[in-house]
């Protein structure tokens, strides 16, 4: 596979090899691949950002919690 880069991307490459975090163009384009992966795939980061997104909406009053009568309703096993 060929890939063309310019600008921004291709002085970002070239500085990852320069700056010794990879040795080549090539390693630093899969580096780069399994940092975007790890970033946006991982379980556990999608996990996180999916709650501090809840957060962010029970703060800013979009979204609010539920006590546990509210959230079982007519499923309650011990009704009040």
């Amino acid at each position: 596979m060929n890939v063309i880069l310019r600008g921004k991307t291709e002085e970002i490459l070239n500085h990852m090899v320069e700056d010794g975090y990879a040795n080549s163009k090539s390693e630093a384009i899969r580096l780069a691949i399994i940092n975007f992966g790890r970033e946006n795939f991982d379980e556990t980061e999608k996990v996180n950002r999916k709650l501090d997104r809840l957060n962010d909406e029970i703060k800013t009053g979009k979204s609010r919690l539920l006590n546990p009568k509210e959230a079982l309703g007519k499923h309650a096993k011990w009704p009040e």
